[in-house]
Formats: C-alpha cells, structure tokens, sequence
C-alpha cells in the first residue's frame, strides 16, 4: 500500500519544481561583454548524485564545491552583471588614496595578487606598471572636470566615491565601476607639475601640461578551490584605463611623437 502512494506523488512533485530565476542583464558596464554560456544546474531528489557521490561524504562534498567554484569563476568572466548600485565604499580590505609612504603625494603601488595597473607600480610585476599621461588642459579644475567626463563616457555605471586636494594643491578623484569580478575602483591623481625636465626639445610645448597619475584595480581577490590561484579578469584594468583616456584624448607619457607607441598598451 505505501509503494503505490509514493509513486502517486512523484509526477506531482516534478510538475511543481519552479526554474531558478535568471539575473537580469546590466544596461551598461565598464567591462567587455561576453556571450552568456551559463547553464542551470542538473537537480535530483535521490541521495545520489549524477556522478554517483553521496549526500554527506565530506570528500565528495569538497570536491563538488571546488567544481561549483571553478564554474562560478568562468560564468564571472562570460555573464551579465547586476547594474552597480548603492556603492559607498571599499568591496573588501585594499586601502585607497595616497601611499602615506611617498614623501610626496602619490598613488599606491598594486598588491600583488590583485588584478591592478597603477602608474606607482615601478619594480614589481611589468603587467601592473602602467604609464602616466599628461593633461594639455588650462588648469586643475578643467583636468577633473574632463577627467570625470571620460570617465563617464567609458564606464557608464560609473560612481565618484570621493575627491579632494593635496597639500601641493594636486587633485585626487575616485570613483568605482563594474568588473568583470566585482567591484573595481579607478583612482586619479591629477599632479599640479608637468613631467621635468627630460632633455627634450618637444617638452618645451607641455611644461605646462599636468602629470597624470591614475591606479585601476578589483576591490576582491576571487580564488578557485583547492588550487588558491588568483583569477585574472583578463587584463580588464588596463583595458579601461585606455578606453578612459579614449575619451579624453590625453597622450601617454613618451608617447607624444604620433605613431611611436601604436603597439604598446
């Protein structure tokens, strides 16, 4: 009498299992989009999975949340995210604004496991050293006004975070965007002086051109269990940086002569 009445149930059960609900797709990003390939997971009500561990072994178990977190790391990279909202702060411990290290006002360096480009990072890893650019502008205030513009253009979603002025009167600027693994930051600091004195006849024509000093960087560190790797976003920070400056069309810093660093990202 029991084995008739459980069958009896099992077609209802299925009937009344309702699909996970899909994220909705972000109007805007600061990110290149892929195409989404995420699929929904296979379910069983058995005790057994489809690769035949059971509920509540604690090796198959680890195993299953590594694969879970492999797989949630590639969808990262390839899926749509939710539109940057309510952001008031750091997403996780990396401290922003100036290096209290630097005799003078300047950026921080890129922690090393982070997924960062920043003009500061000089003898460490060559992929988080990024060059500076100079700002052929009439003043500080134009500089972040067209700064904050660009930055608008490139990152739509884009949030000014905080703002303010140096002793030496430079101008510091944050704002955070979305990444391709969560929330990145993007920090200027706009110098009130040009590049010096470098020996070159061209420099007299930008003497008064303002050094510009910028860091991009993931506010998380995201790891696939059981290996502790970094996940990278694929070079992101440097990419936006140069959609950034794109749209503000201020030249890099050795690269004033046209077509000398076509190539050189």
């Amino acid at each position: 009498a029991t084995m008739p009445s459980i069958r009896a149930l099992a077609p209802a059960r299925r009937a009344g299992r309702v699909p996970s609900p899909r994220l909705p797709r972000a109007s805007s990003s600061c990110s290149s989009e892929a195409p989404n390939r995420q699929a929904s997971p296979p379910s069983s009500s058995s005790s057994s999975s489809s690769d035949g561990t059971r509920e509540g072994d604690p090796v198959a178990g680890r195993r299953v949340v590594s694969l879970a977190a492999l797989a949630a790391a590639a969808a990262a990279l390839g899926s749509p995210r939710l539109a940057l909202a309510n952001v008031v702060g750091d997403d996780a411990g990396e401290p922003t604004g100036l290096d209290p290290a630097g005799a003078r006002p300047r950026l921080r360096k890129c922690p090393a496991t982070y997924n960062c480009v920043s003009t500061t990072s000089t003898g460490g890893a060559p992929e988080q050293y990024a060059t500076a650019w100079t700002a052929p502008v009439k003043n500080l205030d134009e500089a972040i006004a067209q700064i904050t513009a660009a930055t608008s253009r490139a990152c739509p979603d884009a949030r000014r975070l905080d703002a303010f002025e140096t002793e030496d009167g430079s101008r510091y600027v944050r704002f955070a965007t979305l990444g391709k693994l969560g929330v990145d930051n993007v920090e200027f600091l706009i110098k009130n002086e040009g590049v010096g004195d470098r020996g070159w006849d061209g420099d007299e024509d930008q003497k008064r051109d303002y050094l510009v000093t910028y860091r991009s960087f993931a506010t998380t560190v995201k790891y696939v269990y059981p290996f502790m790797t970094p996940v990278s976003d694929l070079g992101e920070q440097r990419k936006r940086m140069e959609r950034i400056r794109a749209e503000v069309e201020w030249p890099r810093v050795g690269c004033e002569i046209e077509g000398f660093c076509d190539n050189d990202l």
